[in-house]
Order: C-alpha cells, then structure tokens, then sequence
C-alpha cells in the first residue's frame, strides 16, 4: 500500500494488486494472490470478501464503500451505513463521530481523490474519471464538505492513468478542454490529463499527489491496459495515535 500525507489530521492509503487472495485475471503482478477489492468485476464473491476483510484488518477500521456509476451524486454519512455499500455515488463523505470508519473509492485508472479537513471531522472520499469531471463530482464534494465542517481542507490524489497514456478521440478530448483536462499521448494523439482537470478543481486546496500512472505501473490494476481485472482502492484515514 503506499500511504500519503493528507491533512492534519488524516493520511490518505492507496492499495495495490498484491497481498489478497484472487487469482487471475485479478491476482498481483508477480501471479500470487491479488488484492481486489472490486465486488462487480466478476471476482469470486469470497475472495472479494477475503480482500475486504484484510485490509480493514490491516487499517483498523470499517470501509464505507459506494455504488459508483460514473455520475455526480454525493453520500453524507453521519452514522455507520451497516451495510456493504452507503449508496449510489462516487463521492463520500464521512462525517464526525465516527473514527473508525472510513470513506473509501474504487478505481482501475480513474482517479482516487480523497478530501479532508484540517482535524480529518470530516472525510471523503471521490471517484473521477472522464465523465466525472466533466460533471464536476469533485467541486461538488469540496464545496459540500467545506460546508458541513467550516475548516479548511486538505486533498491527496492517487495513482490514476497518466495523460500519456490516456487516448481518447478527438472529440472528447475537445469535451475536456473547457476543464483543462486536454492532453496529448506520448504518440501524438488527443488524450485526457485527468490530473490537469483536478488540479484545476482543487485550486487553493492544499494537495499530495502520488504521480503514479496505473497502466504503465504493473504494481496496479488497469482497466485500459488489461479489461477485465480487479480494482485497487483510496481510503481517507484520521491519523493515529
């Protein structure tokens, strides 16, 4: 797992393929077990279960997932969903009194952005990808957790699929200009910098980036590099003790 600094009073964590229990197409790098945490990719349900259970273990806490669909519906917990997902959405925010829970986000090139205040009273956590952006979850997201606590807050982007490698055609590219999200490959074809749009959303929002792309890096899960595989995770943290 890598693990950045996000605010104060929270620490963002970032997994990887390795250190579950699926097997391939969603096993690790090196062909042991992979670490999906992925419920709808066609995994095992066990495994996917296995997965899950480890890394709270792991984290000393219970994550709250989403239902994502690539849309702009936000989640705002005040209390423990009990159940295995909060809702349809692809932001997450988890409110005060409840330390040992923890918002978290699927991606397998999309980006993992995960927001926090400068005590970690609230966290959350967003799901941004192309039509993401275009749709502006994360302003959303910003915008209500600024609201909801008063405090500043803190952002740390995880690692994503790089402009360089994200072609797209040139109409959508065009889509993500008027965000600041245009980009070109390193072959000299339109793409998308979701990293560029981000930053952009999150101007004046102090933030950590893990500059990691997950197509060229194996260590990750890539839809657009292998189809059908597994998915890694964002989980916003309080610091500990």
């Amino acid at each position: 797992m890598l693990e950045l600094r996000l605010s104060p009073g929270a620490r963002a964590v970032f997994t990887a393929r390795a250190g579950g229990v699926s097997i391939s197409p969603y096993g690790a790098e090196d062909g042991t077990g992979g670490l999906n945490l992925g419920s709808h990719v066609g995994d095992h349900p066990g495994a996917v279960a296995e997965n899950r259970a480890r890394l709270e273990r792991e984290l000393r806490v219970v994550v709250e997932w989403m239902d994502q669909v690539h849309g702009a519906d936000l989640c705002v917990l005040t209390e423990p969903s009990g159940a295995a997902s909060a809702g349809v959405a692809d932001g997450l925010i988890v409110g005060p009194g409840m330390p040992e829970h923890a918002p978290g986000v699927l991606v397998a090139d999309c980006v993992p952005v995960l927001l926090a205040t400068e005590s970690g009273s609230h966290r959350a956590a967003v799901h941004v990808g192309r039509k993401g952006l275009v749709l502006d979850i994360l302003a959303a997201t910003l915008e209500r957790i600024a609201a909801l606590s008063g405090e500043p807050v803190h952002a740390a982007v995880g690692p994503h699929i790089c402009a360089g490698c994200y072609e797209v055609p040139e109409e959508l590219a065009a889509e993500a200009h008027p965000y600041g999200a245009a980009g070109t490959t390193r072959w000299g074809t339109p793409s998308i910098d979701l990293a560029a749009g981000v930053r952009r959303q999150l101007a004046g929002v102090p933030v950590t980036e893990a500059g990691l792309c997950t197509l060229e890096d194996l260590r990750f899960y890539s839809y657009r590099r292998d189809g059908t595989t597994g998915r890694c995770a964002g989980i916003a943290l309080l610091v500990g003790p």
